[in-house]
């Protein structure tokens, strides 16, 4: 596994192509060139949001070298992850879609694109499909004629595995999808995850879980995280703290980001979760740039095709970075892996763990809840159906039952007072597992996802249920087809 102090800025060079593409946006009037960016990198070329590159390189301090150098670069590097090679790939099938520079043509665009062919293929299928001998210029003819948006990558990257071009883990490492939301009154980026593995098992998933492995399997990222005492505070003893530092390209002088955090570490029989979350005032020394920074890994055993085999890892993460405008950050935060590094952690340091780990068992122990995780899973899937057939799980204590509602305005009082009743009660459980320090991660995501999917469907349920109204005669006012 290479360690910070050896890498050669893979990451710092793979943010430069990206910047690329909103350079292309900002230095052309062609509105076409800012349509193509846009089918790749979308959000990212109306106003208000080109020209992010320009606020990254402010932030880091240093000018982002053009395509040539940034990916000759890369491609001198030592051994790039899968999912660095996932966001490569996507990357260069982006930038083969825009007029080349002078210094930038097909060739260099094949050999970053070689990077991620197959580790082993004896008889390379691609030769008679595609008349290449190359797998990285197979992959270039592909993404060329097959990725055209954001949209077209699983279709791509299938094929591309198909004809044997393409390493079939590199495409299968999903695309970041990161979004904006309020937390706290702070905008912050929200990235969530989900990726199987079946050749794995938990417990060696577990044996690197730790927050305080994660600089020695994810060390391209993690520069260095320092394991910190034990929590003193209520409700929050039996956590632990570490003090992280961050870069993108450690030991190279660029700006770090140094973040106090606190975590705990749950155990389920086949389930496995850290929880972790901002670590207010800065006990170990952080600087104050990340103001948000909470989210979860969670690891279960099994897949979408073998339930008792390999592992399902998801994963969620909530950061806010001072003072990086909003494109920026969710730019920064895919590329840079914030996303992934559990994925990063799981291909590399789960199957070839390094030297000098910290237990999974290791004090702070995992909380170990009495919930076993099938009963955990059976009672997700439950609250899923309720959700997906609108039926409220509890009863309507305040629309205090009665005849139903004949008019519009009754059927929203009653179903917003269903609504109430169903999140109040949903809410006083939370509030109850809090108050005797048994809340965990699983209560706070099956919360948020029940409480996000019932209110996004309550217009499209109350639409129906307002069709199935009786006909109410029309009272004064103007009628269908007349004036007033």
């Amino acid at each position: 596994m290479t360690r910070p102090a050896e890498t050669r800025g893979t990451l710092f060079h793979l943010l430069a192509l990206y910047a690329a593409l909103d350079q292309a946006v900002l230095q052309s009037r062609d509105p076409d060139i800012a349509a193509i960016v846009e089918g790749f990198l979308p959000g990212t070329t109306g106003v208000n949001q080109r020209g992010w590159s320009i606020d990254l390189q402010n932030f880091l301090g240093r000018e982002f070298p053009d395509v040539n150098t940034a990916l000759s670069a890369i491609t001198r590097a030592p051994s790039l992850t899968r999912p660095q090679l996932s966001r490569l790939v996507y990357v260069l099938g982006s930038l083969a879609h825009l007029p080349p520079s002078p210094s930038t043509g097909d060739e260099l665009l094949a050999q970053g694109l070689d990077l991620a062919r197959p580790q082993t293929q004896p008889r390379p299928p691609y030769a008679s499909v595609t008349g290449e001998t190359d797998a990285g210029r197979a992959l270039l003819g592909v993404l060329s004629e097959s990725f055209h948006t954001r949209r077209d990558w699983t279709a791509a990257t299938t094929q591309a595995v198909a004809i044997g071009c393409l390493d079939a883990v590199v495409a299968s490492v999903p695309l970041c999808n990161a979004c904006l939301a309020m937390q706290g009154g702070i905008q912050c980026v929200v990235v969530d995850t989900r990726f199987e593995d079946s050749s794995i098992s938990i417990d060696q998933v577990k044996d690197v879980l730790d927050p305080r492995n994660w600089d020695k399997t994810a060390g391209e990222f993690f520069c260095n995280v320092q394991g910190l005492s034990g929590h003193p505070l209520a409700p929050y003893q039996g956590w632990g703290r570490v003090l992280e530092t961050v870069s993108a390209w450690c030991g190279s002088g660029l700006p770090v980001l140094v973040t106090d955090l606190k975590f705990l570490k749950s155990d389920n029989p086949g389930q496995a979760v850290v929880q972790y979350d901002l670590d207010n005032p800065f006990p170990g020394g952080g600087d104050g740039q990340v103001t948000v920074d909470k989210g979860w890994l969670k690891v279960i055993t099994g897949t979408s095709t073998d339930s008792t085999a390999g592992v399902t890892v998801t994963t969620r993460k909530v950061v806010h970075i001072d003072p990086l405008l909003p494109v920026a950050q969710k730019v920064f935060v895919c590329v840079m892996g914030y996303g992934q590094a559990a994925m990063e952690m799981l291909l590399g340091g789960a199957t070839n763990p390094p030297q000098g780990l910290v237990a999974w068992s290791a004090s702070p122990a995992p909380l170990v809840s009495t919930i076993a995780a099938q009963e955990f899973s059976k009672a997700s899937q439950a609250d899923d159906q309720t959700v997906a057939s609108g039926s409220p799980s509890t009863a309507s204590a305040a629309s205090g039952g009665g005849a139903a509602p004949t008019t519009a305005a009754g059927l929203a009082v009653s179903m917003l007072s269903d609504y109430l009743a169903e999140v109040t009660n949903d809410s006083s459980k939370l509030v109850a597992k809090f108050a005797k320090q048994e809340l965990t991660v699983d209560d706070l995501a099956k919360f948020s996802a029940k409480s996000a999917a019932r209110m996004a469907s309550e217009p499209w349920r109350f639409l129906k249920k307002l069709s199935e109204l009786p006909s109410q005669p029309p009272v004064g006012g103007p009628t269908q087809g007349g004036g007033n």
